[in-house]
């Protein structure tokens, strides 16, 4: 590592660390000065005080059976998927991994018009609130059982199980299962399940509109934010702030430490090809599968469905004509919500300013990270960890970080800062693009730069016309995925910005969705908003399928 490498890889460690470190360090020490340094007492805060009773437990036991039943979904489209080989497959995948990259909010909104205000109202039925929240979390992630999965299914070499069949430890199916498949596929299932148990651990949106009374951690924090960290006033929610952070960062913590762990015995266990091995045809597996698209995509059919869908406010409750009426209201706007074109602009601000912080930080942070591998790999990994702490963090932590970070710098910036949102948007897209840069460097061929070398060619040059076009798929995907997430994120923007001017879609759609129900237009207008921004996650994905190189397919 020469000089100009040291400058400019402590100059991106010095800003990740002002950007994403500093905030939640300053949150904290105003937490702290609030409630002081007790963390047994923060903990035992949650079940004394009424707003957060119950929370930890109803946190954990609906993570748990959201992880089992999605496995229980999830598996059989892997295994279908993965085990034959099907017409237009990569497109298939894209279909049936879709909900992953969907806004949470948008997935809460197509629920509710399936079984909410037109149907079976859940917000008045307690009886489907528990099942309705566990099947909607099963849909949001059944896309990393299948991505975890499907990739060790199709790559392993289809001789193993031929070979086993001539064994006696292979002769019945069981035993094949024993002594190939659970070895084969539980590191990826338990890495799977680990991922999914953290994004159910910290469900925002879902749990915030489908269960009125019951709440997570993470809903808890988001509905006491605006009253934390505040010296003598209400100075019992900083507790529960501090509470449930606690708990949070080390479940994120160890789940994401096991998942690593489970990783790289996935990768390293069984040697797998770097293509498709599998060429046999299953007709029957389209049992599986048709239903499974059906079940993926009819949230979002809703959604689109639910913006043209109006209740006949002259006739009775539940007469409906199918009208644009929605989709006038939410372009139009209205004295107390800005139309659909501001909230997109400035969403569209908030996503390309996150864009042009996060990749190139993001992308020097990996480049350092890999240079130092060769020379120095305890440091290397040290900073690897470093870059992925935001990951232990869940949206509402991050949002609440930095709004009390900039509080305790100045108050005044609270509310009238519109780079906030950015702020906590980086926050969160830095790791991920860190993520995906990494291992293509790690893959790139030497013998370039050296030839490069020899023919006299600058750094610069060699970084423009050799190493720029070699990664411009990772940095693509990169790019777009920074842009879907920053569209798309609600749980910091509901702390950060929704008593700012600054709406983005994410928030007019809760905004709207909150209207009093005696509205007609209240449901097709939020959805109206929500097929916007679905529409633009969706182009989004598809580029960045398009581009993702097959080695990584099993990855987000």
């Amino acid at each position: 590592m020469n000089s100009l490498q040291k400058i400019f890889g402590a100059i991106a460690v010095v800003l990740y660390t002002i950007i994403t470190i500093a905030p939640i360090v300053f949150a904290l020490d105003r937490l702290i000065l609030v409630s002081g340094f007790n963390p047994t007492f923060w903990v035992q805060s949650l079940d004394k005080n009424y707003v957060s009773q119950g929370t930890i437990g109803f946190t954990f036991i609906q993570s748990f059976f959201s992880t089992i039943l999605t496995i229980l979904i999830g598996f059989p489209i892997a295994w279908v998927l993965g085990r034959h080989s099907w017409p237009f497959k990569a497109f298939l995948r894209s279909i049936l991994t879709l909900p992953f990259v969907i806004p949470a909010i948008i997935a809460a909104m197509g629920v509710l018009t399936i079984t909410g205000p037109y149907g079976l109202d859940i917000r008045t039925e307690e009886s489907t609130w528990w099942w309705t929240l566990i099947l909607s979390h099963a849909w949001f992630n059944i896309a990393l059982i299948i991505r975890f999965c499907e990739p060790v299914l199709s790559t392993l070499n289809p001789n193993l199980e031929e070979q086993l069949l001539l064994l006696p430890n292979g002769v019945t199916f069981y035993s094949r299962l024993k002594n190939l498949w659970i070895p084969v596929l539980a590191p990826a299932v338990a890495a799977a399940s680990c991922m999914t148990f953290v994004f159910s651990f910290t469900s925002f949106a879902l749990v915030k509109w489908i269960t009125v009374r019951d709440k997570t951690l993470e809903s808890t924090m988001a509905e006491v934010s605006s009253s934390s960290g505040i010296q003598g006033y209400m100075e019992s929610s900083s507790d529960i702030v501090l509470g449930a952070s606690l708990i949070q960062f080390l479940v994120l913590l160890i789940s994401l430490w096991l998942m690593s762990v489970l990783q790289r015995k996935r990768q390293t266990k069984w040697q797998q090809a770097s293509e498709n091995l599998v060429q046999n045809k299953n007709t029957k597996g389209w049992l599986v599968l048709a239903p499974a698209i059906f079940f993926v995509q009819l949230p979002l059919l809703s959604v689109i469905l639910g913006s043209l869908r109006v209740r006949d406010a002259s006739a009775d409750s539940t007469s409906f004509k199918w009208s644009t009426a929605g989709w006038s209201e939410a372009l139009q706007g209205s004295y107390s919500f800005p139309p659909l074109s501001e909230a997109l602009f400035n969403s569209m601000i908030y996503s390309f300013t996150t864009l042009i912080i996060a990749l190139p930080l993001g992308y020097a942070l990996a480049s350092t990270i890999h240079i130092l591998e060769e020379k120095n790999l305890h440091l290397s990994k040290i900073l690897e960890i470093y870059t992925m702490l935001p990951f232990a963090l869940s949206a509402a932590m991050i949002g609440l970080g930095v709004m009390l970070g900039i509080i305790k710098l100045n108050p005044s910036a609270a509310y009238d800062f519109w780079f906030l949102p950015v702020l906590a948007h980086v926050i969160i897209t830095v790791p991920f693009v860190v993520r995906i840069i990494l291992p293509a460097l790690r893959s790139l061929d030497l013998n370039y730069e050296e030839n490069a070398k020899v023919l006299g060619m600058s750094k610069l040059n060699r970084f423009l016309k050799i190493k720029l076009p070699l990664m411009k798929g990772s940095i693509l995907v990169a790019t777009v995925f920074t842009l879907a997430m920053s569209l798309g994120e609600f749980g910091a923007s509901f702390i950060v910005a929704r008593n700012s001017e600054w709406t983005t879609l994410p928030l007019l759609i809760d905004s709207l969705r909150g209207k009093p129900m005696k509205d007609p237009l209240t449901v097709p207008a939020s959805n109206a908003v929500a097929t916007v921004l679905m529409i633009i996650t969706m182009i989004l994905f598809l580029v960045v399928e398009s581009f993702r190189n097959q080695k990584d397919r099993g990855m987000f």
